[in-house]
C-alpha cells in the first residue's frame, strides 16, 4: 500500500500539471512579453509527453521498471524546477518540454508497474483508484493554481512538484522491489530500437504541430499544415516499416495487431480520448465566457463530474475485483457518457444548477466505468512479456485521441465563434475584443452582451457536438471487445 501510494502521488503529479498551469499562463506570458507565445507552453508539453510515452514501455522492459519510473520521474521534476526558475518565454517553453518527456513516462510507468505487482483479477481496484486521482487532479489544478497566481506566484505552480515528487522518488526507490533487468549497460543499449525511436518521436512531431496551430495560427488549407501532416505520414509509415520488418525489439510489436480485442482496445482508447477532453477542455469555457466566471469558480462548478468520476473508478473497480466481469462496465460507461455528453448540447446562458450537476455527473460516471476496465482487457488479451508495451501503447492512442479531439473541437468552436460574431462585428466593430478577452462582453452593455454570450454559447453547443459520435465510436468499438478470463495468480515479471 505504501508503494500504491507512491505511484498515486505519481499520477497526481503528471496529471497536476496539466491542468494547473492553464491558470498561470496569461500571468506568465505577461511578465515575459510573450503573450504571442502562450499556445507553446501547452504545445511543447504536450508535443514531449505524447511522443515519448510509447518509448516506455519498451524501455521498462529493457531497462527495468524501477530504473526507467525513476528516470521519468527525475526528468519531470527538473523540467518543473527549471519552469520555476525560467526568466524567459523561451526557457519556459524548453522547460516545458523536458517536463512533458517525464510526464508522459509516468502516466505509461504507473499503469505499467500496477501490472507487476497487482494480480490481473485484483487490478480493477488498483486501476480505478488511479482514474480517481487523475479525477481529482483536474479539479485542484486549476484551483491551485488560481490561488498561487493570486496569493503568491505563478511560479509555485511548478515547485510545488519538488517535494511531492521527492516523496514518490523515495517510496518507489526504498519500497518498490520488482526483478531487474539481465545484461550489462552496453547490451541493453545495443537492444534500443534507435531507428524505431527516432523515426516515431519525428512523425509524431510533425502531426501534433498541424493538429495545434491548425484553425488557430494557420488556416487548415495552409500549405504549411498540409505539408506537415503530408511529412508526418511519411516518416510514420517508415516507422511502420522499420517495426515490422528491421527492429529485433519493436516499440510497438505488430504482432500485437493481430488480435482482434487488441485493436478493438486501442481504436475504444482513441475515442475515449477524442470525447473525453473534448468535454473537459471546453466545459471550463462555459463557465468562464458564457456565465463569465473566474477560473477558480469554473474548478469549482466541475466538481459534479469529477465526483461522478471518482466514483464510478473506484466501485466498478471494486465490483470487476469481486466478479471478474469488465465487459459490461465498458458498455454502461460508454452509454452514460455518450448520452450525457448529448445532453451538454441543451446548456444555455441560464441552465438550472440542477441541470448543470446532472449532465456533468452522468458524463463523469460514464467516464469513470469506461476509462480504467478498458485497460484489463487489453492487459488480459495479451501475453506477459507484451504486457508493458500493450499497455504503454493503450494509453498512448487515448494520449493522442486527446489531441485530436481537442483539434477538432477547437476548429468546431473557434469558427463556430467567428461566424456566430460576424454580423455583430459588422453593426458594431469594437466588438471583435471580446474574441481576443471574453471578459469584455458586459462592457458593451446588456443587450449587446447577451448577443455576443449568446454567439459563444452557440460556438461551444457546437464543439460538444462533435463530441458526441466520437464516444459513440468507442462504444461501437468496445462491443468488437472479447471477455478474457481476469487470472486471480500474479505472474512473473519477464525480463529478458
Amino acid at each position: 500500500m505504501i508503494v500504491f501510494v507512491g505511484l498515486m502521488l505519481g499520477i497526481f503529479l503528471s496529471s497536476l500539471d496539466q491542468t494547473i498551469v492553464s491558470v498561470c499562463t496569461t500571468k506568465i506570458a505577461n511578465e515575459f512579453n510573450g503573450l504571442k507565445q502562450i499556445p507553446w507552453i501547452g504545445t511543447s508539453y504536450l508535443l514531449t509527453s505524447t511522443t515519448f510515452q510509447p518509448l516506455y514501455g519498451k524501455g521498462s522492459d529493457i531497462f527495468g521498471r524501477k530504473t526507467t519510473f525513476l528516470f521519468a520521474i527525475l526528468i519531470f521534476l527538473i523540467g518543473s524546477a527549471l519552469c520555476g526558475a525560467a526568466q524567459s518565454m523561451l526557457m519556459m517553453i524548453v522547460a516545458r518540454g523536458i517536463a512533458g518527456i517525464g510526464a508522459g513516462g509516468i502516466m505509461s510507468m504507473v499503469m505499467i508497474i500496477i501490472t507487476d505487482i497487482v494480480s490481473l483479477r485484483d487490478r480493477g481496484k488498483y486501476q480505478g483508484i488511479i482514474g480517481a486521482v487523475f479525477g481529482f487532479s483536474s479539479v485542484i489544478g486549476p484551483l491551485l493554481g488560481g490561488v498561487f497566481t493570486d496569493k503568491a506566484s505563478w511560479r509555485w505552480a511548478f515547485f510545488i512538484n519538488l517535494p511531492i515528487g521527492a516523496i514518490t522518488v523515495i517510496a518507489v526507490a526504498k519500497l518498490l522491489h520488482l526483478p531487474h533487468s539481465k545484461g550489462s549497460l552496453k547490451e541493453k543499449l545495443k537492444r534500443v530500437d534507435v531507428f524505431g525511436s527516432l523515426s516515431l518521436v519525428i512523425g509524431l512531431v510533425l502531426v501534433l504541430l498541424p493538429l495545434n496551430w491548425g484553425g488557430s495560427e494557420y488556416d487548415w488549407d495552409s500549405p504549411l499544415v498540409i505539408g506537415l501532416f503530408c511529412a508526418g505520414a511519411a516518416v510514420l509509415f517508415v516507422f511502420c516499416l522499420i517495426e515490422w520488418k528491421v527492429a529485433q525489439e519493436p516499440i510497438i510489436p505488430f504482432h500485437m495487431f493481430k488480435s482482434r480485442t487488441n485493436v478493438a482496445v486501442f481504436l475504444t482508447s482513441f475515442f475515449i480520448g477524442m470525447g473525453l477532453f473534448g468535454v473537459m477542455f471546453f466545459m471550463p469555457l462555459y463557465f468562464q465566457i458564457v456565465r463569465q466566471e473566474s477560473a477558480t469558480a469554473s474548478g469549482l462548478e466541475m466538481l459534479p463530474m469529477i465526483v461522478g468520476l471518482l466514483l464510478a473508478s473506484i466501485s466498478s473497480g471494486i465490483m470487476v475485483s469481486k466478479w471478474g466481469q469488465y465487459r459490461p462496465f465498458i458498455w454502461i460507461g460508454l452509454i452514460l457518457s455518450t448520452t450525457g455528453t448529448g445532453l451538454l448540447t441543451l446548456f444555455h446562458e441560464d441552465t438550472s444548477r440542477g441541470e448543470l450537476i446532472g449532465y456533468l455527473f452522468l458524463v463523469g460516471l460514464g467516464i469513470g466505468f469506461s476509462m480504467q476496465t478498458v485497460m484489463l482487457a487489453i492487459q488480459s488479451s495479451v501475453e506477459t512479456k507484451d504486457m508493458a508495451v500493450a499497455t504503454a501503447t493503450a494509453t498512448f492512442f487515448r494520449t493522442v485521441g486527446s489531441v485530436f479531439g481537442v483539434a477538432i473541437a477547437g476548429t468546431v468552436f473557434n469558427n463556430g465563434v467567428k461566424s456566430n460574431l460576424d454580423p455583430l462585428i459588422d453593426k458594431f466593430p469594437e466588438v471583435e475584443k471580446v474574441m481576443v478577452d471574453s471578459y469584455l462582453a458586459p462592457t458593451f452593455g446588456s443587450d449587446l452582451e447577451a448577443q455576443i454570450l449568446h454567439a459563444y454559447m452557440l460556438a461551444l453547443r457546437q464543439a460538444f457536438l462533435v463530441c458526441i459520435p466520437f464516444m459513440g465510436l468507442a462504444f461501437v468499438f468496445s462491443l468488437l471487445i472479447k471477455h478474457h478470463k481476469l487470472r486471480k495468480q500474479l505472474e512473473p515479471v519477464l525480463m529478458e
